[in-house]
């Protein structure tokens, strides 16, 4: 257990994002215009999966603090924690074994691709309780559901090109093994 703490204190310090999140909930700031480009930015620069997980992280911060006030965050605890333990479990593979990792991802696309959505759809409930309860911490959510919502473009985009590869014969089109575009890693197709 000991272990899994520090494991998850590391991924979430290599985050960055959470820890910040958290420091500005205690200290009761909101992002100015250069801190919000900048968690934008480094929300963006994540595979699909790496910014479902730090977006994990950081509403399971949110989570944490607003518990202090509000009991009613059971869900968002939960399904943060769901996220965290599959996404982190990913991240320790593609460490461990960037050969398996890259084949499982191109079969995780969809899955991917449905997490997002329905975290995306939580955020959004969520934010219409906290624009009434601590309107600051909209500005956090106005950073992470913008960003999600461009990596599932991205994911779309990706699986409309595995089966329109399919489609024509998986063995005439070379994989793809990863690339950027405008500070979104693509996923392999």
């Amino acid at each position: 257990m000991a272990q899994d703490n520090k494991q998850m204190a590391l991924l979430k310090n290599k985050m960055q994002m959470p820890l910040i999140v958290r420091d500005m909930l205690i200290t009761n700031q909101i992002p100015n215009a250069e801190e919000n480009y900048a968690l934008h930015e480094l929300l963006g620069n994540f595979s699909a999966d790496e910014a479902l997980l730090c977006s994990a992280f950081v509403m399971k911060e949110i989570a944490n603090f607003e518990t202090i006030s509000s009991n009613d965050l059971t869900f968002l605890h939960m399904e943060c924690d769901r996220l965290i333990e599959r996404y982190s479990a990913k991240t320790s593979l593609a460490e461990e074994n960037p050969e398996i990792w890259s084949e499982a991802q191109i079969n995780m696309v969809d899955i991917i691709y449905e997490d997002i959505a329905d975290f995306i759809e939580l955020i959004e409930l969520c934010q219409l309780s906290f624009e009434i309860t601590n309107p600051n911490i909209v500005k956090f959510l106005n950073i992470i559901t913008p960003q999600l919502q461009s990596h599932m473009i991205i994911i779309d985009e990706v699986i409309s090109m595995q089966q329109k590869s399919i489609g024509a014969g998986a063995s005439l089109t070379p994989p793809i093994t990863g690339f950027e575009a405008d500070n979104v890693v693509m996923f392999p197709s």
